[in-house]
């Protein structure tokens, strides 16, 4: 009886009998179609936040092992909120690591002085192969040509 009920709204958008008591409005609101959230503006309060972890992770990226667990702990707060929050900004804990690694990238490729095994071990990537593939994910470039397109 319960599936059945269920099954029936699922496909209806309503209850399936005809009592007018919340459980019509229960099963609709469960199986209506959820809105993503939208991730906040830069200048809001919200940001702020991708902000303070971002501010935790820079330094850790040296060592190659930043876990989520760490940062939660380094902003007094669980791994679940940690996680909660950011989704709340329209960011995951991978995409937040991934477009740090991107911004920070950029800015070192354009040091001469600075070689592309360095700039991989700064950012925390396993070996200098690792990083020029994510680097051409990221800009569609090597490093080597980013650096060459820079230079003169």
């Amino acid at each position: 009886m319960f599936a059945a009920c269920a099954d029936r709204t699922r496909r209806t958008g309503r209850g399936g009998c005809a009592r007018p008591d919340p459980c019509a409005s229960f099963w609709s609101n469960l199986f209506a179609p959820r809105a993503r959230p939208r991730p906040p503006r830069p200048d809001s309060p919200a940001a702020g936040f991708r902000r303070e972890v971002e501010r935790h992770v820079e330094p850790l990226l040296p060592s190659g092992s930043i876990r989520m667990e760490a940062v939660a702990r380094a902003l007094n707060c669980s791994r679940q909120t940690l996680y909660r929050r950011l989704k709340a900004e329209g960011v995951t804990f991978e995409e937040l690591l991934d477009a740090l690694r991107r911004r920070l990238a950029l800015g070192l490729v354009r040091e001469p002085g600075l070689s592309v095994k360095e700039i991989a071990y700064r950012l925390g990537f396993s070996e200098p192969a690792a990083f020029s593939r994510a680097f051409k994910r990221w800009t569609g470039r090597t490093p080597r040509q980013a650096r060459g397109s820079h230079s003169g």
